[in-house]
């Protein structure tokens, strides 16, 4: 993403004055706190180095910075299908939701309906207080908040942020807590302030820790997983790499534990998804 610096996170004057001819629903006036705030997530999360490295600082600096104990990570090719993932990254009481959500509730989510998604798309932010402030839910949606959130979890605030992925795909973060007023005007404006910029960090992401690593090799070692990848030798290397066979075997072992990868055939595996 490069620095990340606290100037980032204000709009210029031009982008405010285009902003308000085409107004969404008012930002609140936000405070110096509330900036440091978003500024402290920013560098939270600006160092991971892999998407999976991304959601558990991610969700690290929610639960330090928001004092939010229980945070989902959901991800899916589709804002559809996020709520179907199998294995989403949660903490606190989230993972012991997680089993009845998927079982009977997924399909119910409240952030599943159409006014939700319409505050996910437009401010990457949708929380439960402004939903119900807004009208009435659709009666799955309202079952799942009282006899899941409310009553079995104790849950009265729910809110939802909104990232972007590689490749197109989409996340869901989802913040819980027993509080009714756990996440307010402020903080639900720090949020929408931080949709862009973590998306920015998140999108450009690889995907998995092994390609994080692939692309960190230098490029002798990225030639010798090429080679390998095309089904060489060490010998056959060697020879187009005008290498001696004991310098390809020892690039072979620092490239094998850099990625983590077990052995030849699933580095060429990774170096053949990675193109």
């Amino acid at each position: 993403m490069g620095a990340v610096t606290q100037s980032t996170l204000v709009d210029s004057p031009a982008s405010t004055t285009t902003a308000r001819s085409c107004r969404r629903p008012t930002r609140p006036s936000l405070r110096k706190l509330d900036y440091e705030r978003a500024f402290d997530v920013l560098e939270s999360c600006d160092t991971a180095g892999s998407l999976p490295d991304f959601k558990e600082q991610m969700v690290e600096a929610l639960r330090r910075h928001f004092a939010l104990q229980h945070v989902s990570f959901f991800a899916g090719a589709t804002f559809h299908n996020v709520f179907g993932d199998l294995a989403p990254l949660t903490e606190g009481n989230t993972a012991r939701m997680l089993p009845e959500y998927q079982e009977r509730w997924s399909r119910h989510d409240i952030f599943s309906t159409p006014a939700a998604m319409r505050q996910l798309v437009s401010g990457g932010v949708s929380s439960l207080s402004e939903l119900r402030a807004r009208g009435t839910l659709p009666a799955a949606a309202e079952a799942y908040v009282r006899h899941f959130l409310h009553g079995t979890w104790g849950m009265e605030c729910a809110a939802a942020l909104q990232l972007e992925l590689p490749g197109g795909h989409t996340a869901l973060i989802g913040m819980f807590d027993p509080k009714a007023d756990k996440l307010g005007a402020a903080e639900l404006g720090t949020l929408r302030l931080l949709s862009r910029q973590l998306s920015a960090i998140s999108r450009s992401l690889p995907v998995s820790r092994p390609k994080a690593a692939l692309a960190g090799l230098s490029d002798r070692q990225r030639q010798v997983v090429e080679l390998i990848a095309k089904g060489l030798s060490n010998s056959d290397i060697a020879e187009t790499l005008s290498l001696a066979e004991d310098s390809v075997k020892k690039h072979v072992s620092r490239i094998l534990a850099a990625t983590g990868c077990q052995s030849r055939m699933e580095l060429a595996l990774l170096a053949r998804s990675s193109r």
